[in-house]
């Protein structure tokens, strides 16, 4: 018997809820009749909202779980986990699958009530013993999202393509034209934009290097920096060392607006960060710089991307800071080299580097070179 509802579990963050788009895509296609639930916590569930492949997002705040739990606060986080376990009991699931593999989200699988509940290969913090039972590792494994895709072999499901999937609402898509109309962009600029800040200092390009890389494409193309809240201060290091005209839209978009704005540039600059995998999943070509983690496991798929690395032994180290204390990984991939990589793109979309100075001055900006907004 085909199960009929299924329960997708991908708590967060930005780049591994979109690695896990392909789950949702190749279990909808095998299954068109099929109901799927995704469970997902606040700060990613926006990339979700005009996915087609999910019938249903269920959002929970983990985010807001965990910070009652920090601080001792365990009647309200057992409130918050109970409204789960009901809700989540209600739908009356027939197979969970935990793409997370953390104890966390084996008790969410748990707590859905599924009878079958199957979690991935080798997963960290005693996940196996919360599923019935455990999805072969994929052959010859290498990206995280042949990892995930590997969950679906119980159903003897075989993926036909890798690829992600961000949609963007009509209402983001109408806040993006707005917001880059009042900045003076036309569809005809080429807008490059410039993603400054990871989740990791280590992952980190230099603010130097990104204020050189602005200097050097303001002078014949739209720069936009993007980023969420958090950004802000590494954002400010960038614009103070540009002498260019800059868009800073840091801070100032939700998440589905971030990529209603990555959706509308010609080409983004970024290091492994959230906004670089949007990018991907739209179809945005990317020029990305890696470090500390694997490109080879987190970073674009396919041929319109380029990825640089350094040739350093220490690289792919997975920490959140240098344990060096060099950061070499980063600094050694100097802006000339991503004006080098970037030319294909440019190119490819008719913008010669050089013909849009003209245009790019007549911008009107949002923040001005050296302003603190």
């Amino acid at each position: 018997m085909i199960a009929k509802r299924f329960l997708l579990i991908r708590l967060s963050s930005i780049g591994d809820v979109l690695h896990c788009t392909p789950v949702a895509r190749t279990l909808k296609q095998a299954f068109p009749a099929a109901h799927i639930t995704w469970v997902v916590g606040q700060g990613p569930a926006g990339l979700l909202e005009a996915n087609p492949f999910i019938d249903e997002i269920y959002v929970w705040p983990r985010e807001k779980w965990e910070d009652h739990m920090r601080h001792g606060r365990f009647t309200e986080a057992w409130k918050l986990w109970q409204q789960l376990r009901f809700d989540l009991r209600a739908r009356n699931f027939d197979v969970a699958l935990d793409v997370h593999g953390l104890f966390l989200s084996g008790m969410v699988a748990v707590a859905s009530g599924a009878k079958r509940r199957i979690g991935l290969a080798n997963t960290r913090e005693l996940n196996s013993l919360f599923m019935t039972e455990t999805a072969p590792a994929a052959e010859d494994e290498t990206h995280i999202i042949q990892r995930y895709l590997s969950i679906l072999q119980p159903f003897g499901i075989k993926p036909s393509t890798y690829n992600m999937t961000l949609e963007v609402t009509k209402r983001d898509e109408a806040f993006a034209a707005q917001f880059l109309a009042q900045s003076g962009v036309t569809p005809e600029h080429c807008l490059i934009a410039l993603v400054p800040a990871t989740t990791w200092e280590a992952k980190n390009w230099p603010p130097e290097y990104f204020a050189a890389l602005a200097n050097e494409l303001g002078q014949h193309s739209v720069v936009m920096l993007c980023g969420g809240p958090a950004d802000r201060q590494l954002a400010q290091q960038v614009l103070k060392q540009t002498e260019v005209t800059v868009i800073d839209a840091v801070g100032r978009t939700s998440l589905s607006q971030l990529a209603a704005l990555l959706a509308k540039a010609t080409v983004v600059i970024a290091g492994d960060t959230g906004p670089l995998h949007m990018a991907v999943a739209m179809g945005i070509p990317t020029v990305s710089i890696f470090g500390p983690t694997n490109p080879e496991r987190f970073g674009p798929l396919g041929g319109n991307h380029s990825i640089l690395q350094a040739d350093l032994s220490c690289r792919t180290c997975y920490k959140t800071k240098c344990r060096l204390k060099h950061q070499q990984c980063m600094k050694v991939i100097l802006p000339k080299q991503v004006m080098q990589a970037l030319k294909p793109y440019l190119k490819k979309q008719g913008h010669q580097l050089g013909q849009l100075a003209e245009q790019a001055g007549k911008l009107r900006a949002i923040t001005q070179p050296g302003t603190d907004q």
